[in-house]
């Protein structure tokens, strides 16, 4: 019968138990050892007593060797590492017999390489087996009792030190209450009869206007989600003429600062001028196709964001927008516009009762997406070559590298200090929804 694999014969390797070794070591009277004399006085005596000795240790660590199957790494390198090494190993050799400063460079340059794409090649390996393993693999339980010995150690979640505590409600609310009760240091821009015209122009007649002094919310259907849940349903806020006239105004003086000095983040594409969803895809697309061109892998992490507009806390909005610079007098406006407002929602021809929105900034408004933007305008940017892409409350984070360790070590780091964001500013993420690709 001959070798298993196509005709070459298995190559195998000698393993040696040193601890049997150290343990036949010690049991002195053993037949060879007791032909060796107590009193050795001639050269001959010195020869025969080496030699036993010799033979003794041979033997032994004979009988604690096994051979088991070459398992050489190098057999198993694809053939652009073993290329690699080759080259490595030919500039070493020249920078032995011809020690230059650019010689030495090329080498030591060369030898990182293969460090580096020797350990990505391991973790490919190891990742690839975690994949496909099963109780039938024979390297099953080998793997199971070396995970489970006393020695290994759990890798615990990365942290950054620099991230700072983040500050209570209380304390926000208290700073804000203290900013709002100041005399405003600055004015807006007056509004002209002009500007309230071409506005009025601008406001849809086909649409419906909510009561006076409270928004009427109704519920838009979502497709594919059951009619007796009222999570299927998407609230829109209907309000009055004068609301929506109220609203444009703000927002004219809003987007003049943000957009005039160049206030919001370059990553956020939604609600910008000259700014998209499909370039914000096309912007991804293109990090992905530069990694596939070095071999590189790119990993992407979506986080969908649940009732986005809703969960704005008025405090933290208000807070923001003094970090921001705004006018303090058109910050005073936006906080009455938000504070004090009442909605009652509407099913069919029922209305019901009238309750205080306490959160969030009405659903249909044209100042809203601006407010959003702003809220969130403080998200952590990381570093370390961690992108960020916005739409919106679509979130994302993503990462290329040759190095699988590499991504695993920069990307959950950033996600865990996007996370203590969401957590400090009430935003909560669907986990369902989201996804890592």
């Amino acid at each position: 019968m001959g070798p298993p694999d196509g005709g070459r014969p298995i190559s195998t390797i000698k393993i040696t138990d040193w601890k049997r070794v150290s343990t036949a070591f010690e049991k002195i009277d053993t037949p060879p050892l007791n032909s060796i004399l107590d009193d050795i006085r001639t050269t001959e005596e010195i020869d025969h007593a080496i030699g036993a000795l010799t033979s003794h240790v041979r033997t032994v660590v004979e009988k604690c060797e096994r051979k088991v199957p070459a398992s050489s790494d190098r057999r198993k390198f694809p053939p652009d590492i073993l290329e690699l090494i080759r080259a490595k190993n030919a500039a070493l050799r020249r920078a032995s017999a011809y020690p230059t400063p650019e010689y030495r460079s090329r080498a030591r340059a060369l030898q990182r390489e293969v460090k580096a794409r020797v350990q990505e090649f391991r973790n490919e390996s190891w990742s690839d087996l975690m994949e496909e393993i099963r109780p039938s693999h024979q390297a099953f339980w080998k793997i199971t009792k070396a995970l489970q010995t006393e020695g290994y150690t759990p890798i615990p979640p990365l942290k950054d030190r620099m991230v700072q505590l983040p500050l209570t409600t209380r304390s926000i609310e208290e700073e804000v209450l203290q900013k709002t009760s100041l005399e405003p240091k600055d004015d807006l821009t007056p509004v002209s009869l002009s500007e309230v015209q071409t506005l009025v122009k601008s406001i849809s007649t086909r649409k419906a206007p909510g009561l006076d002094g409270e928004a009427e919310v109704n519920g838009i259907h979502k497709p594919g989600k059951p009619r007796d849940l009222p999570a299927s349903y998407r609230q829109i806020s209907l309000v009055s003429g004068l609301a929506k006239l109220l609203e444009r105004v703000l927002k004219i003086r809003l987007s003049s600062h943000f957009f005039g000095k160049g206030l919001i983040i370059d990553e956020q594409f939604g609600f910008r001028p000259a700014h998209s969803c499909p370039q914000q895809v096309l912007r991804l697309v293109e990090y992905v196709s530069e990694g596939f061109k070095t071999k590189q892998k790119t990993v992407a992490v979506f986080f969908d964001v649940a009732k986005a507009f809703d969960r704005v806390c008025h405090a933290g909005l208000v807070y923001k927008l003094y970090f921001l610079q705004v006018s303090d007098r058109l910050i005073l406006i936006i906080k009455n516009f938000l504070s004090n407002r009442y909605f009652t929602f509407r099913h069919e021809r029922t209305h019901s009762t009238r309750r205080l929105i306490r959160t969030g900034v009405p659903q249909g408004s044209a100042l809203s997406p601006l407010l959003y933007s702003a809220y969130t305008n403080d998200i952590p940017r990381p570093t370390s070559g961690v992108q960020l892409a916005l739409f919106a409350d679509d979130t994302a984070l993503f990462f290329r590298s040759r190095i699988r360790r590499s991504i695993f070590r920069h990307l959950p780091r950033a996600i865990d200090e996007l996370g203590q964001w969401f957590r400090k500013w009430r935003i909560e993420v669907h986990p369902d929804k989201s996804a890592a690709i």
